[in-house]
């Protein structure tokens, strides 16, 4: 090929089919090899091309060169990467009396709240505090009035406050109970929360073996009723 210079391109766009199968095959992404390609394309256009014997393996060399390039790059990411994983501290796995605690803490608020509290009162309660609901939507999910939303919101306050001090009811939730309690809280499940605590007082687990095995809370399909 005949010493020359490309100032157009067209000697470059001509070898670049060329050039990108060649860096493809290297460093195995298309995409990548296209900018291999492109920063070639760079320094040719950079070069005392008219010192270049022969243009064509000068390109194909340099080509070669950056693919190269681009895979160790890519391998001394991977080990950093990898480096800085083995840096982070794993977290510890939580003792096992923690999720008994937990567990233990839940049922004894969901005990109060439904000890203390009426279905539509704790329901106001747990969506606008927990589930961060607006007084509109409680009301729809309450049926009632946005007004008496907020009249249950702010008895089921008041009444908590008045029973804080009072001794927690000795009696224990059934597991399934706290379990779907925990389950609608950690999942932001409205419509098993408005199920589970629109149900009227559920029956507790006693040692009395009055109580038969399995019992956690009647089956009755909640209906709220507006306050008179």
């Amino acid at each position: 090929m005949p010493r020359t210079t490309d100032t157009e391109g067209a000697l470059f766009e001509q070898l670049r089919p060329r050039l990108t199968a060649i860096s493809r095959r290297i460093v195995g992404s298309e995409a990548e090899a296209q900018d291999i390609v492109q920063d070639c394309f760079l320094k040719w256009q950079g070069t005392d091309q008219a010192a270049l014997a022969t243009p064509a393996a000068w390109l194909t060399t340099v080509v070669r060169h950056q693919s190269l390039d681009c895979l160790r790059k890519r391998a001394r990411d991977s080990v950093a990467a990898r480096g800085a994983m083995e840096l982070v501290p794993e977290a510890p796995p939580a003792p096992p009396e923690e999720g008994l605690l937990r567990r233990a803490e839940l049922g004894e608020a969901l005990a109060r709240l439904l000890a203390c509290l009426s279905p539509s009162e704790r329901l106001a309660l747990i969506l606008h505090e927990v589930f961060e609901r607006e007084h509109a939507d409680i009301a729809a999910a309450l049926g009632t009035t946005t007004v008496n939303a907020r009249q249950y919101l702010a008895r089921a306050r008041r009444r908590l406050r008045e029973h804080e001090a009072a001794t927690p009811a000795s009696e224990k939730l059934c597991r399934e109970l706290i379990r779907r309690f925990q389950a609608a809280i950690n999942g932001l499940d409205l419509p098993a929360m408005v199920t589970l605590l629109g149900e009227e007082q559920p029956v507790p687990v006693r040692a009395s073996p009055r109580i038969r095995a399995g019992a956690c809370a009647n089956d009755a399909a909640y209906r709220v009723v507006l306050a008179a």
